[in-house]
């Protein structure tokens, strides 16, 4: 991995904030690419800006405009509050956005072609430890994806998950032993109403499933630091 460069989903949150952090001390170097999707949250845009221009790193922005509020339906468009069930799924909570992990990895891996490498590495920060539910998270579907995308554009392509085992405690954990954990609860940006008032485990509005997910998982960090 050392010979080659990882390119890396920042949104701007304290997963792909790790996870970027993580391929840079990875990968001989690093790009990161964010996606605009018309999201209620896309304060987290402006956060993924920064962190980028911070650790000086490439940071390429796409955006798709209304494509996902033309196919579906999540609170994170707008109209529905995020504690309740996804419309179109009963198991599922309503900030679901369908496939967006899907569509996300390919438009970085077709990011990553234009370079015409032997081989390609993204990075993302989903997990199937804390998480919400989204089957996109899950390790089957992030391994098959890669599959798929190797077969789609003829070139390897390897999708690293450096959180996928990991609880929340353990993310901050893992940035406090890179030694980032103050950037990442000042500089990053994972709830869903885009509040940014400061508390002890990041920012956030206290109340969405992000953010409650959030504060779980830096109060049983504590724990652990003091067990």
């Amino acid at each position: 991995m050392e010979q080659h460069t990882a390119y890396v989903l920042l949104s701007g949150g304290q997963d792909s904030f790790v996870s970027l952090i993580w391929a840079m001390r990875n990968f001989q170097s690093v790009e990161a690419v964010s996606i605009a999707y018309q999201q209620q949250h896309n304060k987290e845009l402006a956060y993924a800006s920064r962190i980028a221009e911070k650790y000086k790193v490439k940071h390429f922005v796409y955006n798709i405009d209304n494509f996902f509020r033309q196919l579906t339906v999540s609170s994170l468009l707008g109209g529905n509050d995020h504690n309740q069930k996804h419309q179109l799924a009963d198991a599922l909570p309503a900030s679901f956005v369908p496939n967006r992990n899907g569509i996300f990895l390919t438009i970085i891996a077709t990011h990553a072609y234009r370079y015409r490498q032997s081989q390609i590495h993204l990075v993302t920060g989903v997990c199937q430890t804390d998480y919400s539910g989204y089957p996109d998270c899950r390790d089957n579907y992030i391994r098959t994806k890669a599959l798929e995308l190797s077969l789609g554009l003829d070139v390897p392509v390897y999708i690293h998950t450096p959180l996928m085992w990991k609880n929340k405690a353990e993310t901050f954990e893992m940035a406090n032993e890179m030694g980032v954990l103050n950037d990442l609860i000042e500089n990053t940006l994972s709830c869903y109403n885009g509040v940014e008032t400061l508390h002890p485990w990041g920012r956030g509005c206290d109340n969405c499933p992000a953010c409650r997910l959030r504060k779980n998982g830096y109060e049983n960090f504590l724990k652990l630091q003091h067990s």
